[in-house]
């Protein structure tokens, strides 16, 4: 026997209506935050794991948006036929059924900007696929019987739950500082529970069990849980590059003349190279991808075999990095230590005699910005 009738009214009717409009509008708030941090970065800079989770909170906001349209607005009067399309159906039925199909579709575009940079489990875009799948099963059922998707959603919870575990497992590997890690866990365990616990609560099972008393709560726990692991992952860089100095080759500065003013080897290789002509043919490259895109200043990517070649153009001097990866932070520390190498030398820049060791200092900086022990 079922303890409540759609649409909800009654005493509760306007406080869950109201918790659950906030909890739409902080979730497209966050979601923006999101959005605009992605686009308010340089083009060179902008990472795709930002637009993964405004896609996600943005799904949540579309799905709660029409889950009070179900719960407090539409019918749960079963029609025969139902929009001339289907057999049976009812408006209820309907906007769950959209509600459900909004956050696949913004976990579908969370799951491949994350698997976009690193396959999480066994292979690139594995999960992306089986939620591609899982989608289009959905749009099937959906258009065969309007009453079958809403009991294959149970589905798309476990599967996402085992990604966002994997997710965390390679996020743990790779920080290194097991304290930074521990108070990590910390932050995000409640966020995580809140967010799975409200989310059942929330469930027709349940409230025909217990009442909209626990609906209330859910709606409560999961606003809770969206705002703690929003903070949580604002805080984060991209987790493919948790490693990102592993990925270093070497480190370059060039004169416009192409004579090398300083040179670094991350990998603290034995054997010396020629930086002075490995210096000029790398500048000599950026000159002519200067002439092709007219550019003054700013970031050119080569690609060439197993390596990536970022350089940065300043007033004075070229920054070259060599990497096994194209990485974001790469390019924002690039530029970082080629401001401030010119910010500290621009005087001895613009009439240099030649001397190297007045640039000697420099590996103070790299150090600094490199994070380098």
């Amino acid at each position: 026997m079922l303890l409540v009738d759609f649409p909800i009214n009654g005493p509760l009717r306007i406080p869950l209506l109201t918790i659950e409009w906030i909890f739409i509008i902080i979730c497209v708030q966050l979601s923006c935050i999101f959005l605009f941090r992605y686009f308010k970065r340089e083009k060179e800079l902008r990472n795709l794991q930002e637009l993964g989770y405004f896609s996600l909170l943005m799904g949540f906001s579309v799905m709660w948006f029409f889950y009070i349209i179900s719960d407090y607005y539409a019918s749960d009067e079963i029609v025969s036929p139902f929009l001339g399309f289907w057999a049976v159906g009812s408006e209820r039925y309907l906007y769950l059924n959209l509600g459900y199909f909004t956050i696949m579709v913004g976990a579908l575009f969370f799951l491949y900007f994350i698997e976009k940079y690193k396959f999480v489990f066994i292979k690139r875009y594995l999960f992306t696929i089986l939620f591609l799948i899982y989608a289009i099963l959905f749009i099937l059922l959906f258009l065969i019987d309007i009453r079958i998707p809403q009991n294959i959603t149970y589905m798309f919870w476990p599967l996402f739950i085992l990604f966002f575990f994997l997710y965390l497992v390679d996020f743990g590997r790779r920080v290194k500082n097991r304290k930074t890690l521990f108070y990590g866990v910390l932050k995000l365990f409640p966020g995580i529970v809140l967010l799975l616990v409200g989310f059942l609560f929330t469930t027709d099972a349940l409230i025909n069990v217990f009442g909209l008393e626990i609906r209330l709560f859910g709606a409560v726990f999961q606003l809770i849980g969206i705002v703690l692991l929003s903070i949580f992952f604002m805080s984060l860089p991209p987790f493919s590059e948790f490693d990102w100095q592993d990925k270093l080759e070497s480190l370059y500065i060039i004169n416009m003349a192409g004579i090398g003013l300083y040179f670094k080897d991350f990998k603290k290789r034995g054997a010396k190279l020629d930086q002075n002509l490995i210096s000029s043919a790398l500048s000599s490259i950026n000159i002519v991808l200067k002439g092709l895109t007219k550019e003054s200043k700013g970031f050119s990517v080569i690609k060439k075999k197993r390596n990536i070649i970022l350089i940065y153009q300043g007033k004075y001097v070229f920054g070259v990095l060599i990497c096994n990866e194209e990485l974001n932070i790469a390019k924002l520390v690039l530029k970082d230590l080629i401001e401030k190498f010119e910010t500290i030398y621009a005087n001895i820049l613009v009439d240099w005699d030649g001397e190297l060791s007045v640039f000697s200092p420099t590996e103070n900086i790299v150090r600094e910005i490199f994070s380098m022990k």
